[in-house]
């Protein structure tokens, strides 16, 4: 495979303008690498230094990039909070592990090595994740010490450890009694190993070094069973990880922060967000 030289700098000159990065370049080792991108979303009004990562849901097969990506960066934006919305690689283009931690890892290392360019704080750096999405950020909040992108011949002076991350309606096992069958597909494909199972089923690899967890699910989600945030909440705990978990007692998926998508509640999520962010951060954002 051929190694991979990006001169970050220069790639951020260059499409800026356009608010769109190519992670990977404009001429990658592989063609399907020239899909993944970051859609900027830049704070402009009272900025905190904090920036998020979002990751939306689609089985690992397609992605929601609007309701669960623009309209939840948008959102951030109102907090003062920079958000970068994350096209990753796919099943539907036959793409799967580790393709698409290795362009959630290009992504951290993309937006820490250009904080200067968007005034943000490389301490501060979280991740929020939709259901297939929740499950990718889950993995880098897991395996923050191991570089996927390694292989590719890149090997990051940034740490590659989010600051927070938000699970949201996340696939969390790819155990058989509650996996969500098309994502595990479409991620490991129908030729998994029970090894490669037990390794991206999250909730048997939580660590007590990892960061901050938001968590919520909907115990009636006819998508993903809810018994995934509900073991990976226990999980948490037994490790202590710093973490909170709501279960509505609606039904909802796929909702990102849009109350027309809902059943309920469960699309406010974003409210008790701002408030749980102040409280580990010990700083103010104004909530809009």
């Amino acid at each position: 495979m051929r190694i991979i030289t990006i001169l970050f700098p220069l790639l951020l000159s260059i499409t800026l303008q356009a608010q769109t990065i190519k992670i990977w370049g404009e001429n990658p080792a592989s063609s399907k690498m020239k899909r993944p991108e970051l859609t900027v979303f830049k704070a402009t009004e009272n900025p905190t230094g904090i920036s998020v990562i979002i990751c939306p849901g689609g089985s690992y097969r397609y992605m929601g990039i609007k309701h669960e990506g623009y309209e939840v960066a948008e959102w951030l934006n109102k907090q003062g909070i920079t958000a970068f919305v994350l096209r990753y690689r796919t099943g539907f283009y036959g793409n799967h592990h580790p393709a698409m931690i290795q362009d959630l890892q290009r992504a951290i290392q993309f937006v820490k090595e250009n904080s200067l360019e968007y005034n943000i704080d490389t301490a501060r750096v979280g991740l929020i994740g939709f259901s297939a999405g929740g499950h990718l950020v889950g993995t880098a909040a897991t395996y923050f010490d191991a570089n996927f992108m390694a292989p590719l011949g890149i090997h990051p002076k940034v740490s590659l450890r989010p600051a927070f991350v938000a699970m949201i309606y996340p696939v969390i096992s790819m155990t058989d009694s509650i996996a969500h069958k098309r994502s595990r597909k479409n991620l490991l494909t129908k030729h998994y190993t029970p090894e490669m199972a037990h390794m991206m089923s999250l909730e048997q690899n939580v660590r007590a070094d990892m960061p901050p967890v938001f968590l919520i699910q909907c115990k009636g989600d006819k998508t993903v069973d809810y018994r995934n945030a509900v073991c990976y909440d226990a999980a948490l705990t037994s490790k202590n990880v710093l973490h909170y978990f709501k279960l509505y007692d609606e039904e909802g998926h796929g909702f990102g922060i849009n109350p027309k998508r809902g059943n309920g509640k469960a699309p406010l999520w974003n409210l008790d967000f701002i408030p749980w962010l102040e409280k580990i951060e010990q700083v103010q954002i104004p909530l809009k």
